[in-house]
């Protein structure tokens, strides 16, 4: 079995303020599509084999509301996937910042048209900060979106993807409008070694 690659207290603090500066640039940039003020929750950095991220996952999803869920692949030295989760009362009231009301609030096609947008701009964002301070070089697929109940059937598509998991987490929080998202970021092994080193490298340079 292979063994995790651990980050160390240097690391983990290091990767967490590279986080913090990446996060705020999306933050920022949503925050002026709807003119709104956000906050950002720490980010919390996981490792995890595919069993904890099941139970993760199940945590997550265990309220019994619909949840809306975005992935997007990276490719290049980082390379991994993200995913922007979002429930269903959160989305409706994003999208009332998008001047959607009635009948198009229960329209899933509109409300994830919403989500897709917001979940392409929070992660384009994000991960071309957090490249450009690895210097590192990424792209994006396209994201994909589908609304989940179960954590199981929503689990499956990643057993045999990752054998361990960086969970990169942290809630993006627009407070007067009761908007709460999360975003995952999950680094395969080689992404994960490749971060390792470029983390020790900033540390040296201070």
């Amino acid at each position: 079995m292979t063994e995790y690659i651990e980050f160390d207290e240097n690391e983990r603090d290091c990767l967490q303020e590279l986080m913090n500066i990446s996060y705020g640039s999306a933050t920022a940039a949503i925050a002026d599509i709807i003119n709104k003020e956000a906050t950002l929750s720490i980010p919390n950095i996981q490792t995890v084999n595919t069993k904890q991220f099941k139970e993760y996952l199940k945590e997550k999803l265990g309220n019994q509301v619909d949840y809306f869920i975005t992935n997007q692949l990276i490719s290049g030295s980082f390379c991994g996937e993200t995913m922007f989760v979002i429930d269903r009362k959160s989305t409706e009231n994003l999208a009332l910042e998008f001047d959607l009301e009635g009948e198009e609030l229960k329209d899933d096609d509109e409300l994830k048209d919403v989500i897709l947008e917001i979940s392409n701009i929070i992660t384009s964002t994000t991960l071309s900060k957090l490249a450009g301070l690895i210097d590192s070089s990424i792209s994006f697929s396209p994201p994909q979106i589908e609304i989940v109940r179960d954590s199981n059937s929503f689990y499956r598509s990643y057993i045999n993807e990752y054998s361990h998991i960086i969970i990169i987490s942290t809630d993006i929080i627009f407070q007067e409008q009761n908007i709460r998202g999360e975003l995952l970021i999950l680094s395969k092994d080689n992404a994960t070694i490749y971060l390792k080193e470029a983390l020790n490298k900033i540390l040296e340079e201070f």
